[in-house]
């Protein structure tokens, strides 16, 4: 069984993840509106930077991001924390599958940044970059307290209780129906 979840990163970034019974998520990218440039998700090494990740990017490729400059970008010899990767192109839009064992966290840290007019990846620097903290509950779903309105930051969009802005650029929305978010 899955337990789907969607989270919009910015008004062209949706990121869509199932957790699996056995620990494993499913996830994939989607960059609307992306066929000129490129998309990347990856594994930060510290915070959410994506310098010291390991990233799948639109060409299909998994990169170590070990520093700016585009001569530090490399081809990873391994997938590090990536299980299983594809990447396409669906009307118009990037979309980055993989999965990844969620190690038995609850919380899966991931960056995401794009380029809508270079595809000239690592030369062209991201146009958009975002850390994105992704909560993963293995299903069966652990119980969790709903959230008192009170003790949250009220979130305007219709269907959700609540907010956090995460960066000037992006805000996660979140609400729990009986015990589960």
């Amino acid at each position: 069984s899955r337990k789907e979840c969607t989270m919009a990163v910015d008004s062209r970034a949706m990121l869509h993840w199932a957790a699996l019974s056995n620990g494993t998520v499913d996830a994939q990218l989607v960059v609307s509106q992306n066929t000129a440039g490129w998309a990347a998700v990856g594994f930060p090494s510290t915070g959410f930077n994506m310098i010291g990740s390991k990233a799948l990017v639109s060409d299909g490729m998994v990169y170590d991001l070990n520093g700016k400059n585009p001569s530090l970008v490399v081809l990873a010899t391994d997938m590090g924390a990536f299980d299983s990767i594809s990447t396409t192109v669906e009307s118009g839009n990037q979309v980055l599958r993989f999965s990844t064992n969620g190690g038995g966290n609850t919380m899966l840290n991931l960056v995401v940044a794009y380029h809508t007019t270079s595809s000239g990846f690592p030369v062209a620097r991201h146009e958009e970059r975002f850390g994105v903290p992704v909560p993963i509950t293995a299903v069966p779903s652990v119980p969790v307290p709903t959230p008192d309105p009170s003790g949250c930051t009220p979130s305007p969009l219709a269907d959700f209780l609540c907010q956090m802005v995460i960066d000037p650029k992006a805000t996660l929305h979140w609400s729990a129906t009986n015990g589960t978010f």
